[in-house]
């Protein structure tokens, strides 16, 4: 069963990485030239504020929480799949509620 979950997880994120890049190529080709290099600019802009904040966050942090934060990403890391398929069933049942809510 697990394996299963595991398996239909794979194959709804890889639906919807392909829905989404061609729902986000689409888009690239209705918009005008200009638009995308202001979205580009703005894009940039909002990462380069992002950065100075995280940066300035870190600085600010205690030791102690920067540490604890660095061990419970670590192992978000080592535990990828689970949390991945946990986060793929969680995506399908929100689904799912929303389709049913829509038909009644």
């Amino acid at each position: 069963m697990k394996q299963q979950t595991a398996e239909k997880a794979s194959l709804i994120a890889d639906q919807f990485r392909e829905k989404a890049g061609r729902a986000a190529q689409l888009v690239r080709d209705r918009t005008p030239g200009p638009v995308l290099d202001k979205t580009a600019q703005a894009a940039a802009q909002v990462w380069d504020g992002a950065t100075r904040a995280g940066q300035y966050a870190a600085d600010k942090t205690p030791d102690p929480l920067l540490e604890k934060a660095g061990r419970a990403a670590a192992v978000a890391r080592g535990n990828r799949t689970p949390l991945l398929v946990a986060g793929a069933v969680i995506i399908t049942l929100v689904l799912v509620r929303r389709s049913r809510g829509r038909r009644r």
